[in-house]
């Protein structure tokens, strides 16, 4: 009986200890399983984080390229607005070189006509001495 004894406890105690492997097993792939779940649900919401930068991306590379067409279409509109400013300000040096030839010629013909040579009027109004020489041919005085 003794033997019997020792070869029932040996069992029962083989028996008891793969039980509580068992158990303890199970309980360590319960455990697994939760943090499985709580891993998977912080990478879902990692990957909704990056899919909501990759809109905001392509949302900013979509705003930087209108801005980019904007900020050309503003270049063109400056350098035309430029080209405007450039020709207005050689209409208004023409137009005052002809105010100040207008003024010159005024005078040379005043001075013609007052008795002035060809030569004082070249002096005094830097006319060329052709253009005063011809100015005193026709508006000179004549004695």
């Amino acid at each position: 009986m003794d033997l019997q004894v020792i070869i029932l406890d040996y069992v029962l105690t083989e028996r008891a200890g793969m039980m509580l492997f068992l158990i303890a097993l199970i309980i360590l792939i319960f455990q697994q399983n939760k943090s499985l779940t709580i891993i998977e649900k912080e990478l879902s919401n990692v990957v909704g984080k990056i899919n909501k930068l990759v809109n905001r991306s392509e949302d900013t590379t979509s705003d930087l390229s209108s801005l980019s067409s904007r900020i050309s279409n503003l270049s063109g509109a400056v350098s035309e607005a430029n080209n405007v400013a450039e020709n207005t300000k050689k209409e208004l040096n023409m137009l005052a070189e002809g105010i100040n030839s207008e003024t010159i010629f005024n005078e040379a013909i005043d001075l013609a006509r007052k008795g002035s040579s060809a030569e004082e009027i070249v002096t005094k109004t830097k006319l060329s001495k052709d253009q005063a020489e011809t100015i005193v041919r026709f508006h000179g005085s004549r004695t």
